[in-house]
């Protein structure tokens, strides 16, 4: 069956979103064209799930024996749980922006957004370290743009220049651990390294080529203390890319990262993984606590959201016998769940923004009764965020607790508990601020110098909007429905570490 490859489709049609949007600035137009390309690349997503375990090109190279040499393309679980995601994502972002960014420029936002989709659909497909790196440096490159992309304001190019550099320094330290492991096997390919670098486990260079690629993605997964771009980059972009970047780019980055520990066999970095979660559950909750800024409390927020996937990893990776399906599987359910959450969160922020003019929650007040679709959905969002019953992030993060309790009737049943605990507690940290400014934008009163009547929120705006939140509502109630993505995918990794 030939299915021409949705990262090809996105990048033609980057190249046309470029093009219409030169010609004519007609945000619409230019609009469409993107969505009519992510729908094209999810079709061919969806036909390229039926041939997963192949090789998109299989015929090359000729030979099995010859296959550790070349880099290719693979169609597995895991990408097209990433893809799956990213586009979705994607998608709505494009219908919102159509309405949200001005003409000016239009056309290279959209060429930029679909260039940096078929990044993270790349990285899920990609078969070796070296296409691994190389859409990892597409979806990073095109987002360090899109940052900056209102050059005419400091506050987007000083933050676009942050994420530029702390990104690069992270990027050149994972392709020097790449390099390492093309010196030490003579291969890149995903599917071989585990068995080629079997005779280096436990020794420094094997420690240093994870230390590297640990350092290296953990730079994009925003993981702490690599984490300081964050805040000022999320808050500064347009609120759509905002949306794209805490709902799904620096999961794509952690994505990566653990693709790549994958293929060298780093098991050993489970209890890291553990410790660097409570580390950046702590850190973004508390920080997200002292945030007047909506967009920055957000944000900050990702940095702890990020923190509750790197525990189910974290449970995978040191016991993959007991916990490696179950850890995987509550971590990418919350990668799904939180695309969700946040790309909504981001994208009312960017409503309210559009309509008032201002990202201080002081300022926000009362917007409940002037803009009640809207103030519904975001406050959905907040408490899908928090984990409260019956919405999404609650049973993602109920599934992390199920892998810390998968260690009871073991040594390790106390280590499981405190993990289980820590989790909870910060879900509790994390109701203050998400309640607060629930409290204070949709149920506080209306300020005396804004009882003006609001202009009327565009259509294409409070659609996407309106969509994410159902789903947050549908994936709460029928969990199943996110397990049929997440499940396989868990499982390809729970195999790959040994994991049951």
């Amino acid at each position: 069956m030939e299915v021409l490859h949705p990262v090809a489709v996105l990048a033609v049609g980057a190249f046309f979103a470029y093009l219409i949007g030169r010609l004519t600035r007609g945000r619409a137009l230019t609009g469409f064209i993107t969505f009519a390309a992510l729908l094209a690349a999810g079709n061919g997503v969806y036909h390229l799930g039926q041939l997963v375990g192949q090789d998109v090109h299989p015929t090359w190279p000729p030979t099995a024996s010859w296959r550790p040499l070349f880099a290719f393309l693979r169609v597995d679980s895991l990408g097209v749980f990433l893809a799956t995601v990213a586009l979705a994502l994607s998608a709505l972002v494009a219908i919102f922006s159509a309405r949200y960014m001005q003409k000016a420029n239009i056309g290279k936002f959209y060429a930029l957004l679909l260039l940096m989709t078929a990044g993270m659909v790349g990285i899920g497909f990609a078969g070796d370290l070296f296409n691994l790196y190389v859409f990892f440096e597409v979806m990073s490159i095109s987002s360090f743009v899109l940052v900056a992309f209102h050059r005419d304001e400091w506050e987007p190019v000083e933050a676009g220049t942050k994420y530029l550099v702390m990104s690069t320094i992270g990027s050149s330290m994972a392709l020097m651990g790449i390099a390492m492991v093309y010196m030490y096997t003579g291969s890149l390919n995903i599917e071989y390294l585990p068995g080629l670098l079997k005779n280096y486990a436990g020794s420094p260079q094997l420690f240093a080529i994870i230390a590297l690629l640990v350092v290296g993605f953990g730079v994009k997964a925003a993981v702490v203390p690599l984490h300081t771009w964050l805040p000022d980059a999320h808050s500064a972009a347009p609120s759509g890319i905002s949306a794209m970047l805490s709902g799904i780019v620096i999961q794509a980055g952690l994505i990566t990262m653990i693709k790549s520990l994958v293929a060298v066999s780093a098991g050993e970095t489970g209890i890291v993984f553990a410790v660097l979660a409570l580390v950046t559950m702590f850190v973004g909750n508390l920080m997200a606590l002292r945030q007047t800024d909506l967009k920055r409390m957000l944000a900050y927020s990702s940095v702890a959201q990020v923190g509750y996937i790197l525990l189910g990893v974290g449970l995978a990776f040191g016991f993959p016998a007991l916990a490696g399906f179950s850890g995987m599987r509550g971590g990418l359910l919350h990668i799904l769940n939180h695309a969700f959450m946040k790309g909504g969160a981001f994208l009312c922020a960017g409503a309210f923004l559009y309509v008032l003019g201002t990202r201080e929650m002081g300022k926000l007040s009362g917007l409940g009764r002037r803009m009640p679709v809207i103030s519904v959905c975001f406050f959905i969002f907040a408490l899908a965020l928090a984990g409260t019953p019956p919405f999404n992030g609650f049973v993602s993060k109920l599934f992390i607790c199920r892998a810390g309790a998968d260690l009871a009737g073991t040594s390790l049943a106390g280590w499981g508990l405190f993990l289980i605990v820590m989790l909870i507690l910060n879900s509790v940290i994390s109701l203050f601020y998400y309640l607060g400014a629930v409290n204070r934008i949709v149920f506080g009163a209306v300020p005396e110098d804004q009882q003006k009547q609001l202009p009327p929120v565009p259509f294409f705006i409070v659609l996407p909007i309106v969509v994410l939140a159902l789903l947050c509502v549908l994936l709460g109630v029928y969990p199943e429905m996110g397990l049929q993505l997440v499940d396989p995918a868990a499982s390809q990794l729970a195999a790959m570490i040994g994991g049951v």
